[in-house]
């Protein structure tokens, strides 16, 4: 069952969704991109919905963190009198058996709709200082271009190497199993890059994933580079990208299904590249009025 307020909700998605599809100034089309990008780095334990949802609704909430009422009181601090919540999707799940004639038949969830709950900004409570983070990169990159090199070779078994690329204007390239980048690059722009051509090895490039096809170079390349903003800036790295302002040529249909990959996708190179993460921030979700 869906609630009336959840329906509005799926509908504001919807309208935010074709509002920068239609836009037709390139600068505000820029500005309402990055800041749903920003909301991807920040709330990376929400589905994409949400975080467009927390985006659209507080803007200004990318610079902490959210969580639901109860989460905040685990985490020893206490919302605010007064405070207002940002409305999110979250799944109306239900068990049964998979075999009702069988007592021993094992128990199956099953989604059945999506009903409204909130949850509210860190600036919204009080209480406790939040647990830091044990990895996170500086400014400069070079821890996290360490770990991503691990997290590339070692966990994703593609090859990496650095050479000094020709063809100017090339800072890196993926060739299916195999990732080069340019050797001049600082260790903050190798890194960028190597996120870059990641994104392009598991959705584009890795056992003939079927988006290589259904996807024009225009969409995969803004998918790749919103995915290094995404990660890079998660981490604590202002990431200079141009291909990711580029949405004016992307239709509705198309966004949609590139805000869910880059979502996707950069929740699991962060994953990746800090499996600690989950277990930090696991206190801080809204366990019990879970994201969509």
């Amino acid at each position: 069952m869906t609630t009336d307020k959840a329906r509005s909700l799926t509908e504001q998605i919807e309208a935010s969704v074709n509002q920068l599809a239609t836009e037709t100034d390139e600068a505000r089309q820029s500005e309402l991109f990055q800041s749903w990008l920003n909301a991807m780095a920040q709330f990376s334990q929400y589905s994409w919905n949400n975080q467009l949802l927390i985006a659209c609704q507080r803007p200004a909430a990318s610079s902490g963190q959210v969580a639901g009422f109860h989460a905040w009181r685990r985490l020893g601090r206490h919302v605010k009198k007064g405070a207002k919540g940002i409305a999110i999707l979250a799944p109306c799940v239900y068990r049964k058996k998979a075999d009702d004639t069988k007592e021993d038949s094992p128990t199956i969830k099953r989604l059945s709709g999506f009903k409204t709950a909130y949850v509210f900004c860190e600036s919204d409570t009080e209480g406790e200082p939040l647990p830091t983070l044990t990895y996170g990169a500086e400014s400069g990159g070079d821890e996290l271009l360490s770990r991503l090199e691990w997290v590339t070779e070692e966990d994703l078994n593609i090859i990496l190497d650095y050479e000094e690329i020709k063809e100017d204007g090339v800072e890196g390239y993926s060739a299916g199993g195999r990732i080069v980048i340019r050797t001049s690059l600082s260790p903050t722009a190798k890194a960028g890059v190597v996120v870059h051509e990641l994104a392009h090895e598991i959705l584009h490039k890795r056992d003939k994933q079927p988006d290589s096809v259904t996807k024009n170079r225009q969409q995969r390349e803004l998918e790749a580079e919103a995915i290094a903003y995404v990660v890079m800036r998660h981490f604590g790295i202002e990431h200079v990208a141009c291909n990711y302002l580029a949405t004016y040529k992307i239709d509705s249909t198309q966004l949609k299904q590139s805000l869910q990959t880059i979502s996707t996708t950069a929740k699991f190179l962060i994953a990746a590249i800090d499996p600690q993460l989950n277990q930090n921030q696991e206190a801080a979700e809204a366990a019990s009025d879970p994201p969509a």
